[in-house]
């Protein structure tokens, strides 16, 4: 299969995520009003219900997905993880009590980590290392558009026909992403194979330039290379800025910002424009960071991110207007958008041959993590001490996260120069 069909792949893939997302997004404004109005559950329960199980599901999936796509194919785990996903969405949409939401919101976090753990792999599988930071970026830029599109389809639902129709909508969105991966998605797996075999009769005595220098160098093979790749610093230290990235938004932009929000007296308008705004620049950095990784190196939009995601945070602490909301709003998206890409080509570089599925799993993990712990630790610190503090604590890490991997990990990739 030639270029053509590569992008043809690429092209069906980042449209079912796409639409994925914009099912995900669709009831993102709804679900907790839905579960406040017919079950009369408090706020933490709605927290419990909308994100903890959720991401435990997350949690507990990415690195078996990613393990079963290295023994059965990308295509088929792809279609469980959607499959899962669409049974965990139809329940939600008949639920009748908060216990069954809440369950059944477990087995849809299930089976959506199991289809971003693939759809990430099936994009490192099409990439070279010359346009990995690019093609991978098009999932961030794929689930963006669903998230800043979808709630507005929501609202709009939810205001004409009822609370419970975005979530039939959004069951029938991931109906239709199933049926493109069972009937048009080409499998993947056949490149990262064929790549690993020529990597083994092809054995260079020293890299050549722009190749990968970490464990995804050519000769690094073997299961003794995933123990390697563990305990490596590229591991822990691009690891602990995934996870963290992940924190930043779940835990601070998703739950401490919006109640420090409401206490500053902003409401629940201005709170929305503002998260509406976040995804406007992340939609452009994002592309901006994938090219600039393939071209410059992957380290080089780091500092950037977390320039941008600290000034961010300070913003909204010292927020005391809707124009001072909505530019931390703008720096917080332009810094996740740079960094969020980063991460994943960074563990795209260091994969050992044969276990790019385990690897991907592994970053996914951090990302279940993050989202798990992140808005009960900060949560829980608000309500210690206060929301700035919480907020300060958040940067502090991320800052000093950001700056382990630019001290301590070895750039993974650098284009040849002409």
């Amino acid at each position: 299969m030639g270029r053509r069909g590569r992008y043809h792949g690429v092209a069906l893939l980042c449209a079912v995520v796409a639409v994925n997302s914009f099912g995900m997004g669709a009831i993102s404004p709804v679900l907790p009003l839905f579960l406040e109005r017919e079950y009369g559950v408090s706020a933490t329960e709605v927290g419990i219900a909308v994100g903890f199980f959720f991401g435990m599901g997350r949690l507990i999936t990415s690195l078996p997905a990613g393990y079963l796509s290295q023994r059965y194919g990308r295509r088929r785990i792809l279609a469980l993880g959607a499959a899962i996903n669409l049974v965990g969405a139809a329940m939600v949409a008949v639920s009748f009590s908060y216990f069954w939401l809440t369950g059944w919101r477990f087995v849809s976090g299930f089976g959506g980590s199991i289809f971003l753990t693939i759809a990430t792999i099936y994009l490192r599988d099409e990439a070279t290392p010359e346009t990995r930071g690019r093609l991978l970026s098009l999932q961030e830029l794929s689930i963006l558009a669903g998230q800043t599109l979808g709630p507005l389809l929501g609202g709009y639902l939810a205001t004409i026909f009822g609370l419970r129709v975005p979530l039939y909508a959004q069951a029938v969105l991931m109906a239709v992403s199933l049926l493109v991966i069972l009937l048009a998605l080409p499998e993947s797996r056949w490149r990262e194979q064929a790549a690993t075999q020529q990597r083994r009769q092809n054995r260079p005595t020293a890299p050549a330039a722009g190749a990968p220098t970490g464990p995804d160098a050519p000769g690094d093979t073997g299961r003794g290379a995933i123990w390697r790749l563990i305990f490596s610093p590229a591991f822990i230290f691009v690891g602990l800025f995934a996870l963290m990235i992940v924190a930043n938004r779940q835990g601070a932009r998703f739950s401490v910002m919006p109640l420090f929000g409401r206490h500053k007296g902003f409401g629940p308008d201005h709170l929305g424009l503002w998260i509406s705004l976040t995804h406007v620049p992340q939609f452009f950095t994002t592309m901006i960071s994938g090219y600039i990784s393939d071209r410059f190196g992957r380290k080089v939009p780091i500092l950037p991110s977390i320039i941008l995601l600290c000034l961010g945070i300070a913003a909204f602490v010292w927020a005391g207007n809707l124009w001072q909301l909505l530019l931390s709003g703008v720096l917080l998206g332009m810094g996740e958008g740079l960094g969020s890409p980063a991460g994943t080509v960074f563990f795209a570089d260091i994969a050992p041959p044969g276990m790019e599925g385990v690897t991907i799993g592994l970053l996914r993990t951090f990302g279940g993590l993050g989202t798990m712990v992140a808005a009960p630790a900060l949560g829980a610190i608000a309500d210690t001490t206060s929301f700035p503090t919480a907020l300060w604590i958040d940067a502090v890490i991320l800052a000093a996260s950001g700056i382990g991997l630019l001290l301590f990990v070895r750039e993974t990739y650098r284009r040849r120069r002409s």
